[in-house]
């Protein structure tokens, strides 16, 4: 028996709605096809709090390669008062470049390509998004929700320990922990092991995850 979707526990917003009602329809053919449906989600506490610690786990050898060879000279060098708040204006524009980034790698495995990726903003939340309409298969979906910290994170810490940048290695370390849902997700997918040979998943339509669609082929 497929698994029941969610009804949904709050209003949803006019875009998610309408992906809502893609999905839904989206849905319908995969069960008329042959899948079952198998919900693969994260509470957002859960995101925040142990996403985080396990983001954070790069972040700790990166800080003591950082300071094992610069020290503290950095210090000095960089105390003019607009140094981190241009950084930090720094870290708020690759908030999006991180949506888009998502959106990039997940398209080349979507049917349509860049016109089955959407982004948007939650003005509660005050947060951008990047989603995908059509199903992945588990390889292209992982590479997409790692490469934004990868590339913003990981990178970046690695870009500031060579050139001892302070402010750059900030950077890199925010937008590793915004990772944080990323790779929970990515640890869930990983974890998650299909009885049928055919799968494919699609990101939830307001909830924070993905939904995996399974049948034998």
């Amino acid at each position: 028996m497929a698994e029941q979707p969610n009804i949904p526990n709050r209003k949803l917003t006019k875009a998610e709605q309408e992906r809502y009602d893609a999905f839904l329809k989206r849905e319908e053919k995969l069960l008329e096809a042959g899948y079952k449906r198998k919900d693969i989600i994260i509470s957002i506490i859960t995101a925040n709090l142990l996403g985080t610690l396990v983001a954070a786990i790069p972040c700790i050898p990166a800080a003591i390669a950082f300071f094992a060879i610069h020290g503290t000279e950095f210090v000095d060098k960089q105390k003019h008062p607009l140094y981190m708040v241009g950084y930090l204006l720094l870290f708020v524009a690759l908030i999006f470049v991180h949506e888009m980034i998502h959106g990039l790698f997940w398209s080349i495995g979507a049917e349509n390509h860049l016109k089955d990726i959407r982004f948007g903003f939650v003005v509660q939340y005050l947060t951008p998004y990047c989603t995908c309409s059509s199903p992945l298969k588990k390889p292209i979906y992982t590479i997409g929700t790692f490469m934004p910290m990868f590339i913003l994170g990981i990178c970046v810490m690695i870009v500031s320990i060579i050139f001892g940048n302070v402010g750059l290695f900030v950077v890199g370390v925010l937008h590793t922990l915004a990772g944080a849902g990323d790779i929970l997700i990515i640890i869930k997918l990983l974890a998650y092991k299909s009885k049928g040979k055919d799968v494919v998943f699609i990101d939830h339509p307001y909830e924070c995850g993905l939904v995996a669609f399974e049948k034998d082929a």
